[in-house]
């Protein structure tokens, strides 16, 4: 019996209750208040408070007595709340659950009023689907009300966090673009439903520990699970660098979460003190042993941070749930500190969230004050890099010159040979400076792509001709395939182009072993200006360091193939292309990327390529590789040729005397020098049997840059132009086309080759600007061998004093002199022969800078050419013909001789 005082509050009414089984579910109340049974109550223990559907019903009696002079009214409250299963009767009625509808949640309370004066008695039946706990607590009026209103104050406090670290973390993932703040986001969303359902503002109150009715409480703990376990995933919880099995882990864990899931809402929560009880635990302890190992590898702060928080959270965890198992407290105090813990985690896994996003912008600004350090570093070093690759051209540039005029005195063998020696030494020096140049003025970040109208085949022809030394060093066959209908005018960046094709032609090279290097280039079918190009050569396979670096990763080895293929990866994202390599079934390793280049809104593209003196012609290609017969058939065909090949010399003999028995003779002779019967051989049985026939073809030679001939072994083949490997489809349009227009007919033209009988340019007066000796005293020699006279001045200042006082037919002006450089100079020259009305004088640039931005400058300062140390004579030559305009003032008897050599 409980004795009811005015100044009571809360009261465990079990303490004061007697029970009575009913394992059968048979007794009802009639039965229960008369003897028998009303003998057979006993006092209430903690461990009685448990009901399940193997326990059957509990009939609880208790009886309330007033001695004070006023009805006390009380109020009873029992979790958790089932109206379905609990029943409150008297001796003589059934009692009414009071009306909760005012209520902000649900509760299942019955109003009890004790007259003063007076005993009352009760009898309550509970039972339950569901194994569960129960808890009786008798209110007064005013205890209730300060119990709930202290609850809902700290609910409240509970769910305004909670919604104030839901948005901040979606507006968070908004601003920041994390998604990490989105899983925790969610994750206070899906906390806030578990406090929801545990204390019955959405359906019965539940509460936080198992049992439950249904699935719900147990799929929105699971939520919460998967996002602390994706949270864990994107957090640094473990080493991305050694993420040794966690990765794993965590996904099997997520997987299993999941599966939970469904066999809970399967099972509809009959499933879920198995489910929680295992999971729940683990998940915990799994995320706490990953979090352990982290920190004793990395000692992160973050991960320090972490592992405190999640500890201080398990050993609250471990100690709520062992407290409820002992009946140490009751069931709304568990509910309370869970949502506490779960509030706590959040608000502690939102502050690292926010402390790793403040590092890392830290981090950020310290690499951007570091990148721009090492920025004007690499600056400085690229600009004495380029100074010194630009002051060894200036001695390179004598030495091939001096070689160059040797070659026109009388040597013996062994010293032709040293001479031979010399100038591929030299060539090879100049190709890797200009090599290392590229390499060191390229940095993506200060990269601007240029965007002019360009001529691609002409491109690729002028890149291909940087390796024809090379190529012949190592007798390597260079292919280039370019599809007919790639466009010639497209809108792209030049510069960037060559450099690109300058750094995958070296790398192949360096792989090759075998066989040939085969370039080819194909537009794409849907998108106009992409333009494809397979790069393939048989020999060494790409590394994993090179697919790396092709993938813009550049690892620790930062070997000379790792930089270069790094290089041409970002040169083709800069130009908005892709990359790849594979191995074809022949064997094969093929260098596969695109280019992105604009397209003119207006192009006027001749049909015929100007190649109208082309059709018609029969060509025959002698080559022994197939390959090369099949891209210059095929370019041929294009152009409108009939196009036969041969892969040895008795074929090309027997389909030289077939054609003539057809009356269709071959009018158009290529032949490749390295024939085994050999080339020049070859072209000389070719002729012998055309001449009687008076059929005799155009002979054409196909050499490497590093072999010469005889002008009597030339002429004695009837060969009367040698081009030079690789050979690309403008080279061998020009040379087709140039051919074609002279007269057949004539027997005893000479071939084509520089020399100073051909030009025999006495006439003309030039000025030199030099201030290197060596250099001055070269080309002065050169151009006194091609019967030129010459003023020699060593600064632009000397250069400008000397232009006005006398008239020259042309001026080769150094870029970099003392007292005034070339490119004031030619500006002030231009500005005196605008105001004295003079005619404008060519001027020639010559320089070591081999960029396109630094011939664009020269250019714009008036110059006419821009020459590239070390000069050639041939070049120079034909430099003077073409500006001078000595080709048109030839007499018409002068017509037939010859054009230089590809």
């Amino acid at each position: 019996m409980l004795v009811l005082d005015a100044e009571q509050n809360n009261i465990d009414l079990a303490k004061y209750s007697d029970i009575l089984l009913d394992p059968d579910n048979n007794y009802r109340i009639e039965n229960i208040i008369q003897p028998p049974l009303s003998t057979q109550f006993r006092p209430t223990e903690a461990s009685d408070l448990k009901v399940s559907p193997t326990t059957g019903r509990l009939w609880l009696r208790f009886t309330l007595r007033n001695n004070s002079d006023k009805t006390q009214q009380q109020l009873l409250q029992i979790n958790p709340s089932n109206a379905n299963y609990i029943t409150l009767y008297t001796p003589n009625s059934v009692v009414a659950p009071f009306p909760t509808k005012q209520l902000i949640r649900s509760e299942i309370l019955f109003a009890l009023p004790v007259a003063a004066h007076s005993d009352s008695s009760y009898y309550l039946r509970i039972a339950s689907p569901i194994g569960r706990r129960v808890s009786l607590e008798l209110h007064s009026y005013a205890s209730f009300l300060a119990e709930i209103s202290k609850r809902e104050f700290i609910n409240a406090g509970f769910y305004g966090t909670l919604i104030l670290l839901l948005l901040f973390n979606l507006v968070s993932a908004l601003v920041h673009k994390e998604p990490l703040f989105v899983y925790q986001g969610l994750n206070c969303g899906v906390i806030v439903i578990c406090q929801l359902l545990a204390w019955g503002y959405i359906g019965e109150a539940q509460g936080l520990m198992p049992p439950w009715q249904n699935s719900s409480l147990v799929t929105a703990l699971l939520l919460f699970c998967i996002l602390d376990l994706l949270y864990a995933r994107g957090f640094p919880v473990y080493l991305s660098s050694q993420p040794s099995r966690w990765p794993l882990l965590i996904r099997f864990a997520l997987i299993v979460d999941i599966i939970a899931i469904a066999i809970g809402i399967i099972s509809n929560g009959s499933s879920a003190e198995v489910l929680i009880h295992a999971l729940l635990p683990a998940n915990v302890l799994l995320l706490f042993v990953m979090a352990f190992h982290c920190y004793a590898v990395s000692y992160s702060r973050l991960v320090f941070y972490y592992l405190i928080t999640r500890t201080a959270m398990i050993l609250l965890y471990f100690a709520t749930i062992l407290s409820f198992f002992l009946n140490i407290v009751p069931t709304p105090f568990i509910n309370t500190v869970l949502i506490a813990l779960a509030t706590g985690a959040a608000i502690s896994q939102t502050a690292l969230l926010f402390a790793r996003h403040h590092f890392r912008r830290q981090k950020q600004a310290q690499d951007d004050q570091r990148i721009t350090i090492l920025g004007e570093v690499n600056r400085a070093k690229t600009d004495i890099l380029a100074r010194i690759t630009h002051d060894i051209r200036t001695p390179l540039s004598a030495m091939i010159g001096v070689t160059e005029l040797l070659h026109d005195t009388r040597l013996t063998a062994s010293q032709e040979d040293y001479i031979s020696t010399l100038q591929r030494s030299s060539h090879e020096l100049l190709q890797l400076l200009d090599e290392a140049s590229q390499a060191v003025r390229f940095s993506e970040s200060d990269v601007e792509l240029s965007n002019q109208l360009i001529n691609l085949p002409e491109i690729i022809d002028e890149s291909l001709a940087g390796f024809r030394n090379i190529a012949a060093e190592q007798a390597i066959e260079l292919i280039c395939d370019i599809d007919s209908n790639v466009n010639e005018q497209l809108i792209g960046d030049p510069s960037r182009i060559r450099q690109l094709l300058s750094h995958v032609m070296n790398s192949a090279f360096e792989h090759y072993e075998s066989g040939y290097i085969l370039l080819k280039v194909y537009p794409s079918e849907t998108k106009a200006g992409l333009t494809f190009f397979d790069l393939s050569h048989h020999g060494k396979a790409f590394s994993a360091q090179e697919k790396q670096a092709l993938s813009r990763y550049i690892g620790h080895d930062n070997s000379i193939i790792n930089a270069r293929f790094a290089i041409a990866a970002q040169l083709i994202g800069l130009m908005r292309g892709q990359v790849n390599v594979r191995t074809s079934p022949n064997g094969s390793h093929i260098l596969s990327f695109s280019l992105l280049l604009g397209v003119p809104k207006t192009r006027e593209r001749d049909s015929n390529n100007g190649t109208k003196l082309l059709q018609g012609k029969r060509l025959l290609v002698v080559d022994s590789n197939q390959t090369f017969c099949k891209v210059l058939s095929k370019q041929c065909s294009n152009w409108g040729m009939q196009v036969l090949t041969a892969n040895s010399d008795n074929a090309a003999v027997a389909i030289v005397r077939n054609q003539i028995l057809l009356n269709s003779p071959i009018e158009i002779l290529l032949v490749d020098q390295a024939l085994p019967g050999g080339g020049l051989k070859l072209a000389q049985r070719i002729r012998d049997d055309s001449q009687s026939e008076n059929k005799q073809p155009i002979s054409l030679m196909l050499a490497h840059a590093n072999i010469s001939f005889e002008r009597s072994e030339l002429q004695s083949a009837g060969v009367r132009r040698v081009l030079s490997k690789p050979l690309s489809s403008v080279a061998l349009r020009s040379a087709l086309l140039t051919e074609c227009h002279f007269d057949a007919s004539i027997n005893n033209r000479s071939p084509d080759q520089y020399s100073t009988e051909a030009l025999n340019l006495s006439s003309l007066q030039c000025l030199i600007a030099e201030d290197n000796p060596t250099n001055a005293q070269v080309l002065t020699r050169m151009l006194s061998s091609l019967g030129i006279e010459v003023n020699h001045v060593e600064n632009g200042q000397q250069a400008l004093n000397t232009f006005i006082r006398s008239r020259f037919d042309f001026v080769i002006m150094d870029i970099e002199m003392p007292i005034m450089d070339g490119a004031e100079a030619t500006r002030q020259i231009r500005q005196f022969e605008e105001e004295e009305g003079r005619e404008r004088t060519p001027i020639f640039g010559l320089t070591a800078n081999t960029l396109d931005e630094q011939r664009d400058s020269y250019l714009q300062a008036g110059m006419d050419l821009h020459l590239v140390k070390p000069i050639r004579l041939w070049e120079l030559a034909e430099a003077i013909k073409q500006w001078t305009g000595y080709q048109h003032q030839k007499p018409p008897s002068e017509n037939q001789a010859s054009t230089p050599p590809e």
